[in-house]
């Protein structure tokens, strides 16, 4: 047996606890995601109720949101169908919506366009220290001149 066998066995073993060491270190461990919170249910019907009395649909939009426990970031998946609109639908995602005196803000604004028909759309947003979150349904109709209907969901992040 020669005796250049051990010394060989030696050598891998160090080159391999050597590279392990190299493996950990430049794999660094990632932050945990803060868990997701309850799932709320939206639902946006936009109507437009003609000067005769006749009520027509626009457009829909159903689907869910959800906010994660650190406070920064919600998630959603939307289902928008077009109905009586002569646009495809159109959603508006606004977040910290409220009244500044007697004027409603919306900020960090994000418009979703859905094709014609019906199709799902799903986001997740990470903002600092938002406190809620607005989904707007726009449609169009001619009354006789173009005109834009909109109907919103609005929710507060629990955390």
């Amino acid at each position: 047996m020669s005796t250049t066998t051990p010394k060989r066995r030696r050598a891998a073993g160090l080159a391999a606890t050597a590279a392990a060491a190299v493996g950990t270190i430049l794999v660094a461990p990632t932050p945990a995601q803060a868990a997701w919170g309850t799932t709320y249910t939206l639902s946006i019907q936009d109507t437009y109720q003609y000067p005769t009395g006749t009520t027509v649909q626009l457009g829909h939009v159903d689907g869910w949101v959800q906010f994660d426990d650190g406070g920064n970031t919600f998630r959603y998946s939307l289902t928008a169908c077009q109905q009586s609109s002569y646009t495809p639908p159109k959603v508006q995602v606004a977040v910290n919506a409220g009244y500044v005196g007697n004027t409603w803000q919306q900020t960090n604004l994000e418009y979703l366009s859905f094709p014609s028909g019906c199709n799902t759309i799903t986001g997740q947003d990470t903002y600092t220290n938002f406190w809620n979150v607005e989904f707007v349904l726009f449609g169009d109709t001619f009354t006789p001149s173009h005109t834009t209907v909109n109907k919103n969901w609005f929710a507060t992040s629990p955390y």
